[in-house]
């Protein structure tokens, strides 16, 4: 471990992460803010890091937690040797976020959204391309918190044992909620919600870019391109335009698992199995099919067809006796014709 911190050393020194690390110290002096945590971005170069050391940048390529728990370690002790910044008392008040200038041109750290499954491997940076074809508003997210123990003959009743930092893949009840329980007296923990603190996040739904051949008049293919959700936080939020090329570095991880997949055998009738049958061929023409007749009695067949799709979707994903909302699949639909969609 020291020599792995030495390492880190010397590729902060030589590459000007010290003198950054300074200068990005300057702010978090001022009398009024006192907060939980404190978060610094480092630029990491993997070549510059292998050529100082091959097993850190071998850590920092394979196993980024751990290489950001150096980088945080080494950050701590130089804000403490040079007194940078009094307010930081311990290391997990130092939030440093790697950010890697570039990845192996391998195809071990490339994430190809065709290729299937995606995301079980180890946590680790990748590069993928893909097109924005939707994103969210910006929203906030917790970057750290802090935590005091309820008992007041614990050390941890006071100071800054006890913080929480968001990392990657992890979700909002990772870092914030009211069950973590004291490392030296086991008692219950409680936030310190003055010392919180808040950043930016942003939802972006990336797809491959041969999805927009199901746009052009020739022969589709049977291939169904599935998106994937890409988290921009702080300063990236709003780097992003929807219709645009991206490649992006990050890590994948699952951020929530759906619950099991049940299935209740049923009766269909003749038609439908039959219409089934007739279209196995094709992925997208029995639905096509179906939402070009359904509602004849309130529209001419064609019209509305992507309305119909969608209500076709809701009435399958929803039940009526489902206790549990949060599964249904809701509709917003928005025209300045509103007879035909009452009805």
């Amino acid at each position: 471990l020291s020599n792995s911190c030495e390492s880190v050393l010397v590729y902060l020194d030589r590459s000007g992460g010290l003198r950054k690390l300074v200068e990005d110290c300057k702010p978090f002096n001022d009398a009024q803010q006192v907060e939980a945590v404190y978060r610094f971005c480092i630029s990491v170069n993997p070549y510059d890091v292998i050529e100082v050391d091959p097993v850190l940048g071998d850590c920092v390529l394979h196993d980024p937690l751990n290489a950001t728990a150096l980088f945080r370690a080494v950050c701590f002790l130089a804000i403490k040797t040079l007194s940078l910044v009094e307010k930081i008392h311990t290391e997990n008040q130092v939030n440093v976020i790697l950010k890697l200038t570039h990845l192996p041109p391998f195809p071990e750290y490339v994430l190809d959204l065709c290729n299937f499954p995606r995301g079980y491997g180890p946590m680790r940076p990748v590069s993928m391309e893909g097109l924005v074809i939707a994103m969210t508003r910006v929203t906030k997210y917790t970057q750290g918190a802090r935590f005091l123990c309820i008992n007041d003959d614990c050390p941890c009743s006071t100071g800054f044992h006890h913080i929480r930092v968001h990392a990657p893949g992890a979700t909002e009840s990772a870092t914030v909620r009211n069950d973590f329980t004291c490392m030296i007296c086991s008692s219950q923990l409680k936030e310190d919600v003055k010392f919180r603190v808040l950043g930016d996040k942003q939802l972006v739904e990336l797809i491959h870019v041969k999805a927009l051949d199901v746009l052009t008049a020739h022969q589709q293919s049977s291939l169904r391109y599935q998106s994937v959700n890409l988290f921009l936080r702080d300063e990236l939020c709003n780097s992003m335009r929807i219709g645009r090329l991206y490649r992006v570095l990050g890590i994948p991880a699952h951020v929530h698992q759906w619950p099991n997949i049940t299935w209740n055998p049923c009766t269909f009738s003749c038609n439908f199995q039959n219409l089934k049958e007739a279209t196995a061929f094709s992925p997208w023409r029995f639905s096509a099919i179906v939402a070009h007749y359904f509602g004849l009695d309130v529209t001419p067949p064609g019209l509305y067809n992507t309305l119909k799709l969608g209500l076709l979707l809701s009435l399958v994903q929803t039940r009526a006796d489902e206790k549990n909302t949060f599964h249904n699949l809701d509709l917003l639909a928005a025209t300045t014709d509103t007879l035909i969609l009452d009805r």
